[in-house]
């Protein structure tokens, strides 16, 4: 099978200072062209990818990313972006249409939890980025990731979600090698609370795989449930290809215009497939990026348990589009009623 999905690290530059978070620390090497890009998109077809995340960092900080969108949608991928909103209201309209899955971080149900964890006061910009999104003709889900701090309250963020017409999707903390602790790892209660929102709220959506793996303790080296050298191709803002991910990367292999070769028949990436789960910063993890596209990879409770959720988020998705885009009229209609003489 070819690889699910390609992870594009636009660039790694963020204007967020988020607690949990480092990226924006890095020093940024030179980033790729949009030529260099438009390159590496086309090997990304030969090599059978039909899903392309763009990241960061904020990709919104890259000048050309309406560019870069508009070449992956000729190409004929689906893309997806997460951004932190802050750069969303001078760019939404020329990223219109470019972004099959538009994402915004939610850390809080209010503006001191969200703008705390953010380290920027942005809590104003996110609820403005929902509104003009929606008048967009977009549907943008609220991304918020479930910590041990935070999980108490979800409803709070659950709650926010419908008072903007906007889906929430919930994302358990991963555990990443250096960060094992009491107060990232995800928890037997933060599964329960999960669990406990998604039957209590209707616009809230989590992926059940997930919630499993994390009671199982997270990949097994000894028996490893992640391919994440199979299923995702990770790619640097400065063109290289990093193995065995992004958040372990290993290597990274300058790409240079050969990344279908490299992918197909480069040693190196092969000796990193054979150990994909294997190595040993690899014990635990449940970093979701890669799990879930390989959750579609082999057949066993996770991809039953993949699939159960992705087929019942779209009907729950388009359920709640249409719930909202009837409130929405309903909203609309009724100034006009209450100026109709009786």
């Amino acid at each position: 099978m070819p690889p699910l999905v390609a992870n594009y690290y636009l660039t790694y530059r963020c204007n967020a200072r988020c607690h949990f978070c480092d990226i924006w620390a890095l020093e940024p090497k030179q980033e790729a062209s949009f030529e260099t890009i438009q390159h590496n998109l086309r090997d990304l077809r030969r090599l059978g990818v039909r899903y392309v995340d763009f990241t960061g960092g904020e990709p919104l900080l890259r000048s050309d990313v309406d560019k870069v969108f508009a070449e992956a949608k000729r190409q004929g991928f689906l893309t997806s972006m997460t951004t932190n909103t802050i750069l969303y209201p001078k760019r939404a309209k020329e990223m219109q249409g470019l972004v099959d899955f538009l994402n915004f971080s939610l850390d809080g149900g209010d503006a001191e939890t969200h703008d705390q964890s953010r380290g920027v006061k942005i809590f104003d910009t996110l609820v403005e980025s929902v509104e003009i999104a929606q008048s967009l003709g977009e549907f943008p889900v609220l991304n918020h990731t479930v910590t041990a701090q935070n999980f108490t309250r979800i409803g709070e963020v659950a709650e926010l979600g419908e008072k903007l017409g906007a889906r929430i999707w919930l994302n358990p903390a991963f555990t990443a090698h250096e960060h094992y602790n009491n107060k990232k790892n995800p928890t037997p209660e933060l599964v329960k609370a999960i669990e406990s929102s998604a039957r209590q709220y209707r616009n809230v959506g989590y992926n059940k795989a997930a919630l499993a793996f994390i009671e199982a303790g997270g990949n097994d080296t000894q028996n490893p449930r992640c391919k994440a050298v199979d299923a995702v191709i990770a790619i640097s803002p400065n063109d290289e290809l990093l193995l065995p991910c992004y958040h372990f990367a290993q290597a990274g292999l300058a790409i240079e215009g050969r990344l279908y070769d490299m992918y197909r028949e480069s040693e190196v990436v092969e000796s990193y497939r054979q150990s994909q789960g294997k190595l040993s910063v690899c014990e635990g993890c449940t970093v979701w990026c890669y799990l879930i596209p390989s959750f579609f990879k082999g057949l066993d409770k996770y991809w039953f348990l993949n699939q159960m959720t992705y087929a019942g988020e779209f009907l729950a998705r388009k359920r709640f589009i249409q719930r909202s885009a009837k409130q929405r009229q309903q909203s609309a209609e009724q100034p006009d009623k209450q100026l109709t003489p009786v």
